[in-house]
């Protein structure tokens, strides 16, 4: 299962929004497999995802995570409306959506949407795997608060659902951390086991961080760094905050698609709230290929606030959501982020800057331009003007390794700049 559409009504801070995720049609896969959003805090970003696990959980998923059906309802309305167009894996499309009233109960809204959650529901009674769904929220750590969780098998079949996607809503949702995952499959698989845990960890993490073993013992997987051989909750946030979701990941793929040869290979749909959370920028530049790796058929829809992440997106796969006048729109990158600089993307209509430079030297720039169009008509104004100037001359050039500007052409643009500077012919008053 792949998501075509999504659309809002009423949901939280959205009014009204649509997500098309097909394809132009001159492309061959007719599903666009990851996208990106942005957006600053308050747009509704993580609402969006909440809206779309809502709508694909079934309703045993919605008992479990629900909450208080007013808080999804935006202020001052009467009720909301999630719509969603699923496509099979044979191009079939199915229709799908939840409406929610003021007022109403769970099981009121469960009679009044019966209709398109069986077919969730039904899909879900053949089989765990049918519309594949996994979500995760911007809280997320190692589990420590259980050496062994694992879901147990009432939880894994009356709420399944609810399982895969509570951390998104519920930042105390365990997760089955990477040295249980790791455990279970090195005992129930031996050598394959070991291996596909070798290959999944050593391909994401950092060159200079490898999986060396399994210490059964103290139940813990053992890491060979610059440091030392050391266990994964001995390692930086970064690491660990990617091993909480990434072990979780791949415990419920194992565990789900244990028939197939290689479970990473099936199909699904994933979400992750701040995909790039206390990440390095090396990580958050790699993190898009390595997803893309991994999953080869999932459909990956992520929130981020980082450039480097948006960077590494494709045309078509990144989208803004910026609130004009109290409503929030959402708007497609024009362009391939991925072939553009930072500089360029920090200043797109997407990110809003006016430029990539400091605050500090912002302000003395607009404090010199101040400055000279007055005129200076005091002391105190000459003494300020020469303070940013001084701020400003002791400044390096703006030079890019990519600039086309050769030394010579810097140079000759830092003297021209110097004789164009006004000479001070004002007098004090």
């Amino acid at each position: 299962m792949f998501l075509k559409e999504i659309y809002l009504k009423n949901f939280k801070c959205h009014e009204r929004l649509f997500l098309d995720f097909s394809n132009p049609p001159e492309l061959k896969q007719r599903i666009r497999k990851t996208t990106f959003l942005l957006g600053e805090n308050g747009t509704g970003k993580s609402a969006l995802l909440k809206a779309i696990a809502l709508v694909t959980g079934g309703s045993n998923a919605l008992s479990d995570i629900f909450g208080d059906i007013e808080e999804w309802i935006q202020n001052g309305k009467d009720y909301c409306e999630i719509a969603a167009v699923l496509t099979t894996a044979e191009g079939e499309l199915r229709n799908i959506s939840l409406r929610l009233e003021r007022g109403s109960h769970l099981t009121d809204v469960v009679n009044k949407n019966r209709s398109t959650l069986e077919l969730i529901d039904n899909a879900i009674k053949n089989a765990d795997r049918n519309y594949f769904v996994i979500a995760y929220g911007a809280s997320r750590r190692l589990n420590k608060s259980g050496d062994n969780y694992f879901p147990n098998h009432s939880q894994r079949s009356n709420s399944f659902r609810s399982t895969n996607i509570r951390s998104l809503f519920n930042p105390d949702a365990l997760l089955v951390s990477l040295s249980n995952w790791a455990m279970e499959l090195d005992y129930s698989q031996g050598t394959v086991g070991l291996q596909l845990i070798k290959d999944a960890l050593d391909n994401f993490l950092l060159e200079n961080v490898k999986f060396k073993a399994i210490d059964k013992e103290k139940g813990k997987i053992i890491f060979s760094t610059p440091d030392g051989d050391v266990p994964l909750e001995q390692l930086s946030d970064g690491y660990q905050n990617v091993a909480a979701w990434i072990g979780d990941l791949m415990y419920n793929l194992t565990r789900t698609f244990k028939d197939y040869k290689e479970p990473l290979k099936a199909r699904g749909l994933l979400l992750i709230d701040e995909i790039d959370l206390h990440l390095h920028p090396k990580w958050q530049r790699q993190l898009h290929a390595f997803l893309k790796d991994k999953l080869p058929n999932f459909q990956i829809i992520a929130t981020t606030h980082s450039p480097l992440t948006a960077q590494q997106a494709e045309e078509n796969e990144l989208y803004a959501l910026k609130r004009e006048d109290g409503k929030v729109d959402l708007i497609a990158f024009k362009g391939n982020p991925s072939k553009m600089l930072i500089h360029q993307l920090l200043m797109s209509p997407v990110f809003g800057l006016q430029t990539d430079e400091s605050l500090i030297i912002q302000e003395a720039k607009a404090g010199v331009r101040e400055y000279r169009a007055k005129g200076l008509k005091s002391q105190k104004d000459k003494n300020e003007l020469a303070k940013y100037e001084e701020l400003l001359d002791n400044t390096p050039f703006n030079v890019r390794e990519n600039s086309l500007l050769s030394g010579k052409d810097i140079s000759l643009l830092q003297e021209i700049n110097s004789h164009l500077k006004p000479k001070d012919t004002s007098t004090d008053l």
